[in-house]
């Protein structure tokens, strides 16, 4: 007989930690003000989940035509590099403050302890800045049995290579039986590239992109609407199932558990997306 689920491998901020992702988002506002050059919020959230300097430069990319206007070229890679130097210390300040478990994360990881199954994570942030976030988390029960953060050796999402190097660590075949949870949609072509079960996070993480604070103070009417359209982001990318947060994760591994003991293999939806 099949075993079920061996492993789940978590995102970090929206997803198990920092309700909305803000973290990052505001590191990125005040790392381009302090360079002249004013970006989005809708811009930052783009291309959330990746390797920070690859995200600065991606931000940069799709700003470029009004780059080109305010300084008479298109960015380059130096540019880059001038705003990540501001965005790494705006981001270590924060961190900290950022780093507090979302609700029914500790609790979904206690659950897979009892039942003997693995809890990986990967990141869009460098080691040292996970050196924060782990430690903070910690303090408030969350302890993951294995992070990995992206590096010029192991590139990072939509590439699958951070969730090989979680089932390397964590000894977890086959692939199949892995699920990868997240709130971005590089976070779900991770998944899919890797070969696993992927779900998507919509309401606690970048998607509709809230401060718990923020999102209880919407008319009900207009955050069901903004839910609504951050799920179908998710499920567009190819998630095969879309929760609210952590907190709702429980059943689906119970539902998913049962496919892979029935021999079903998560559809590969978007496979290679990089």
């Amino acid at each position: 007989m099949l075993k079920g689920v061996q492993g789940v491998i978590c995102d970090w901020a929206g997803t198990m930690v920092d309700f909305g992702s803000l973290s990052p988002v505001a590191a990125f506002k005040e790392a381009f003000e302090r360079y002249g050059f004013e970006v989005s919020f809708e811009e930052i959230r783009t291309f959330m989940g990746m390797l920070k300097f690859e995200h600065t430069k991606a931000i940069l990319a799709l700003a470029k035509e009004r780059f080109l206007k305010q300084f008479g070229r298109y960015p380059t890679e130096e540019d880059a590099r001038a705003i990540y130097h501001s965005f790494e210390p705006a981001l270590f300040d924060s961190l900290a403050h950022y780093s507090k478990p979302i609700r029914g994360a500790v609790q979904f990881a206690e659950v897979l302890k009892q039942r003997g199954i693995q809890l990986g994570s990967t990141t869009g942030y460098t080691c040292s800045m996970m050196e924060v976030v782990t430690h903070e988390a910690a303090k408030e029960g969350y302890r993951p049995d294995c992070y990995v953060s992206p590096s010029a050796y192991l590139p990072g999402r939509p590439h699958p290579f951070m969730i090989y190097k979680n089932a390397i660590e964590l000894e977890i075949y086959p692939l199949s039986s892995i699920i990868k949870i997240g709130d971005t949609i590089s976070d779900i072509h991770e998944g899919l590239n890797a070969g696993c079960w992927s779900i998507g996070v919509a309401m606690s993480g970048n998607e509709l992109g809230l401060s718990y604070e923020e999102m209880e103070a919407l008319p009900k009417e207009l955050l069901s609407e903004k839910c609504a359209l951050a799920r179908k982001r998710l499920y567009d990318a190819g998630a095969h199932y879309v929760i609210d947060g952590i907190w709702e994760a429980l059943p689906l591994l119970e539902i998913i558990n049962e496919k892979i003991i029935q021999g079903e293999k998560p559809c590969l939806i978007g496979f290679a997306r990089v």
